[in-house]
């Protein structure tokens, strides 16, 4: 038993010590969120990067990069960076109540950016333009969350 908890205590620090010997990775992102053809601002949008670990957000979660808010043309736009030994996998976070009734929680639709959009360095050199995404329809692999609002 303590061989165990002593090899998962390893484990867990050395991928906290990848984190510190990581390479900065930058990614951005910009769009236009709808709602049924009008502007769906307040809406709330976060640039993350997958951590694929073997069991999902057990070990290492994905990590937030930005995160903002629809303006009041429903435009965003996001920047951000983080560490990590391999080339970072961002995508786009897009959590919103639109045609949702009174079903609790919030809608998310999650939009891959792909790698090639990242790089090293001090500031991300180009931006993904995920374009104008009307919020209205339902999305293959949407999801929900209750902790975005």
């Amino acid at each position: 038993m303590r061989l165990l908890i002593l090899s998962i205590a390893l484990f867990i620090g050395s991928t906290t010590a990848l984190d510190l010997i990581g390479r900065t990775q930058w990614a951005a992102v910009k769009g236009r969120v709808l709602c049924e053809g009008k502007p769906a601002s307040g809406v709330k949008v976060k640039l993350m990067e997958s951590d694929n670990s073997f069991l999902p957000g057990f070990l290492d979660k994905d990590d937030k990069l930005a995160s903002s808010k629809a303006d009041s043309n429903g435009e965003f736009n996001l920047s951000g960076s983080t560490k990590e030994i391999t080339t970072i996998e961002p995508y786009l976070a897009v959590f919103h109540d639109c045609k949702d009734g009174i079903t609790p929680c919030q809608r998310v639709l999650r939009i891959d950016i792909p790698k090639s959009y990242s790089n090293w360095g001090s500031s991300a050199k180009q931006t993904y333009d995920a374009g104008v995404l009307e919020l209205a329809g339902k999305f293959k692999g949407e999801t929900r969350s209750c902790f975005n609002k």
